[in-house]
């Protein structure tokens, strides 16, 4: 089948690597490259996720190299908007916890789930809970990513002053802001930031100069800092409080953005597009067309993954819901399952019978049958309906119509 031998090859096409880092935020071209390079943040444009909202995957003929990450857009005009701004693009910390990183030190990647528009900043966290205390204390968080509190660290380290830095200034460096006392001093760090930061020769590590992600040719005093907040139209001041929300970023789509229609039909993996989307009980697929999203809307039981994408060896043994890996797929009678890790799904293929029905309604039995006549009936996999995060099946056509016109009235509870 289609399905399983794309499958097979999914890993491999799919495995990420360490990127290199470069000295200016420039055009990626994948043809001079030596290795695959992962893209960052799941492949999603974050500039359509920043300025729109939306979970809109990228191509990798658009992408641009900026601290040490690939970044790629759906478009060329979105990847020229990053390359002309890219420190106003570039989430907080590189994408790190700020909450975990101000409480412990520890740079923790955060979570695509877990993220918000934060001052026209994107900021993710490990854990809903992360974000929750962010949300209630923001200011306690926001400037958690500037470097030494916001003072020079030329004049501290050359000439013994401790002087406050200007946010014109601004040059980031593995996800960390600084701020100096003039240009010159912007311009010293970035011919070679570790020799300041303590990375470069007799430090803990030697990082190359072309690590450095600024563009020392720009005069940073002749443009507006990019870590000014805007405020809203009509309104003066500037900051939370002055028109600036936090936006909280929608639903992250499943299959990591991979179109279900295209994967189940041609066993080929497609990212879809976010206008092309599909929303399904709290549930966002991207299709890669119209064909395929009327497709999905039409029989989402036939295109849907088990537990909408959820790990089925997680929910069966723990009641955990968690996100399943497209690198971890594996197809079973016809169903896609994705599980958080090769543990969990070796431990399905070895016993599928346990897992598989993870996600039917009443175990497989006919609720419209069970209701009217009081009986249990096992439903046929040809007659089913997506309902809720649930599979349900039916006993015959007649029964599935009855539920699709009033599913409330059978549903399980």
């Amino acid at each position: 089948m289609r399905l399983a031998a794309c499958l097979i090859t999914a890993a491999l096409s799919l495995q990420p690597c360490c990127a290199l880092a470069q000295s200016t935020a420039h055009v990626w071209d994948p043809a001079r490259q030596t290795r695959p390079l992962p893209a960052a943040f799941g492949g999603y444009s974050i500039v359509a996720l920043r300025d729109r909202h939306e979970w809109q995957p990228g191509d990798e003929r658009y992408s641009v190299f900026f601290d040490g990450q690939r970044y790629q857009f759906a478009t060329p005009r979105e990847r020229d908007i990053f390359a002309a701004a890219p420190l106003s693009y570039a989430p907080m910390l590189g994408g790190d916890c700020p909450v975990t990183f101000a409480e412990t030190g520890e740079r923790v990647a955060g979570q695509l789930d877990f993220g918000i528009l934060h001052g026209q900043r994107l900021v993710f966290f490990t854990s809903e809970e992360h974000r929750q205390y962010f949300l209630e204390q923001p200011s306690q968080f926001s400037m958690a990513d500037l470097a030494i509190s916001g003072r020079c660290i030329v004049s501290r380290r050359m000439r013994g002053k401790d002087v406050a830095g200007i946010p014109e200034t601004a040059a980031l460096y593995r996800g960390m802001r600084y701020w100096f006392a003039s240009a010159h001093d912007r311009a010293l760090f970035l011919e070679n930031p570790g020799r300041f930061d303590g990375s470069g020769p007799g430090g803990p590590e030697t990082i190359p100069e072309a690590q450095v992600i600024a563009r020392a040719d720009e005069d940073p005093t002749s443009r507006p800092s990019p870590w000014s907040l805007p405020s809203e139209p009509g309104k003066d001041g500037q900051g939370q409080g002055a028109g600036e929300r936090d936006v909280l970023l929608g639903s992250l789509p499943a299959i990591s953005g991979y179109c279900p229609v295209t994967l189940r039909n041609e066993g080929l993996w497609v990212r879809g597009r976010y206008e092309h989307r599909v929303e399904l009980d709290g549930l966002v697929f991207l299709t890669s067309g119209p064909n395929e999203r009327d497709a999905l809307r039409t029989d989402p039981v036939k295109y849907v993954p088990a537990l909408g994408g959820d790990c089925a060896v997680s929910f069966v043994n723990r009641g955990e819901r968690l996100r399943g890996s497209v690198y971890q797929a594996f197809e079973y009678e016809g169903r896609l399952f994705l599980f958080v890790d090769g543990e969990q799904k070796a431990a399905f293929k070895a016993n599928p019978e346990r897992y598989a029905s993870a996600d039917w309604a009443a175990g497989g039995v006919c609720v419209v049958t069970r209701a009217e006549q009081g009986r249990e009936a096992p439903g046929a996999a040809d007659q089913a309906a997506w309902h809720r995060g649930k599979l349900y099946r039916f006993a015959g056509a007649e029964q599935k119509q009855k539920f699709l016109a009033d599913p409330e009235k059978y549903a399980v509870k």
